[in-house]
């Protein structure tokens, strides 16, 4: 019997095999080109604006609609389109799953519901041959890209939250020189936009403060906490809360604009701490410049703890992420910067 179950469990990975986002990783049509090969080399191809997106980025926080337009020359007869997912040929798989609208100058694919889970990195390209001799373009679907340094508009209405709480976001983000959109993302994140959040690691408030956390920020700044509330168990400081008695008037992690500005105090504390030579000789050579990595690295420690993320640097140099220590971390980066992209409008 157990031998029965082996290779019926062999015959169902090897036809269904790992799953991604648009299907299965591998069907009998992929296998056979994958080993007899294909009519076209999808890694030479011309990039091209007449590929868009829609979200212009990947969205990795949330499942949404995702739609591919291709501009195509006017009566095309032979045109061919290709999708290509972590190197691998998804072409039938994608349009099983679309809706395919073609006009006499575009072709448009339509997907409800796409989920880009954030644990993972999506490779996703499409190429486009207008005749079988035409030259190949082509388009990667872009990872959303938010550094800390920069500073993007803001979208505040595409914000779920209080007006109180995107005033006082505005107001301490231009303060501080940083990235709104980055901390509007974090927010989300962390706390969902309440500022009353409690997390069963004691964490408080909309950037989701801790007691070690807090600990370091009152040595530079002077914060009011409640007395002694990290030495409550979870159970009691949610109670205590939830009835008013820790509140925003005894506890700064409850002031919306006090937890924004500790968020970007905390976010500034990790900054400085890769700077210190002893934690910066960590970052690999092609990570240091890079202030869009950085960026990554200081939201991993926001998540999990820099020494945490240290070790993992150590360890796995530029593919420090995708650690199993930082799994969680990873998932933390990649939803921050999905709900940071959608919060920005870039300046022209």
């Amino acid at each position: 019997m157990k031998v029965l179950y082996f290779f019926i469990s062999l015959l169902f990975v090897s036809c269904a095999g790992p799953y991604h986002p648009f299907g299965s990783s591998y069907s009998f049509s992929q296998l056979e080109q994958q080993y007899f090969g294909t009519s076209m080399e999808k890694t030479f191809y011309k990039s091209s604006n007449n590929i868009i997106f829609s979200p212009k980025y990947q969205v990795l926080h949330e499942s949404r609609n995702f739609q591919i337009e291709i501009q195509r020359p006017i009566n095309a007869k032979e045109d061919q389109v290709y999708f290509f997912y972590n190197d691998k040929d998804i072409t039938k798989q994608v349009e099983s799953i679309s809706e395919v609208f073609k006009t006499k100058d575009r072709i448009l694919y339509r997907i409800d519901n796409l989920t880009l889970p954030p644990v993972e990195s999506h490779n996703f390209n499409v190429v486009y041959k207008s005749s079988p001799v035409a030259t190949p373009i082509g388009k990667h679907y872009p990872f959303p890209d938010c550094d800390i340094q920069k500073t993007p508009l803001l979208s505040a209405a595409k914000i779920r939250a209080r007006s109180s709480v995107k005033r006082a976001l505005k107001e301490v983000s231009n303060k501080m020189h940083m990235n709104s959109a980055l901390m509007a993302g974090l927010i989300a994140q962390e706390s969902s936009f309440n500022p009353k959040a409690v997390s069963w690691a004691k964490a408080v408030g909309l950037t989701q403060i801790t007691p070690v956390a807090e600990r370091q920020l009152l040595e530079n700044r002077d914060y009011t906490p409640y007395p002694k509330w990290g030495r409550l168990p979870a159970s009691v400081l949610k109670k205590y809360i939830e009835t008013g008695k820790i509140n925003k008037d005894n506890d700064w992690k409850l002031n919306p604009r006090e937890s924004i500005q500790g968020g970007y105090d905390y976010l500034k504390y990790i900054s400085n701490y890769w700077k210190r030579p002893q934690n910066a000789e960590a970052l690999p050579s092609g990570l240091k410049d890079n202030s869009e990595e950085i960026t990554s690295v200081i939201l991993a420690s926001y998540n999990s703890g820099p020494s945490r993320v240290k070790r993992s640097l150590l360890n796995k140099g530029i593919y420090w992420l995708d650690s199993r220590e930082l799994k969680e971390a990873r998932k933390y980066v990649y939803k921050v910067k999905s709900y940071c992209r959608q919060y920005s409008i870039d300046k022209e």
